[in-house]
């Protein structure tokens, strides 16, 4: 499930990045893109909520991702690991990377 990227980091599987990115990036579309937020309007008979509370979402997602990726940098760094790593790989994807933390082992010295 999870591939070795370089040492100290495991990368989850594409699905997640693919899968939680791309939600991210339909949301950035939506909240910040007019027409696209007019036309998904459109095509869902208006439920789609006000754009206030799309950038809410939006905030909100950013605040997990940089909270997510501060708890994977002082995990990696207390299993000896990267933690730069870590913390880019998390904000970018979020809780499948703090998974693949924490089924990654401490290295042997």
């Amino acid at each position: 499930m999870a591939k070795a990227k370089r040492p100290g980091v495991v990368r989850p599987s594409l699905f997640w990045f693919l899968l939680l990115d791309g939600g991210i990036v339909v949301l950035v579309r939506l909240a910040f893109n007019r027409p696209a937020y007019d036309r998904a309007l459109e095509v869902s008979g208006n439920r789609l909520p006000p754009k206030e509370v799309l950038y809410s979402l939006l905030a909100a997602t950013a605040v997990i991702h940089v909270g997510e990726a501060l708890a994977a940098g002082r995990m990696a760094r207390r299993r000896g690991l990267t933690p730069n790593g870590w913390r880019l790989q998390t904000f970018i994807v979020g809780f499948p990377s703090l998974r693949a933390l924490r089924r990654t082992a401490q290295p042997r010295a």
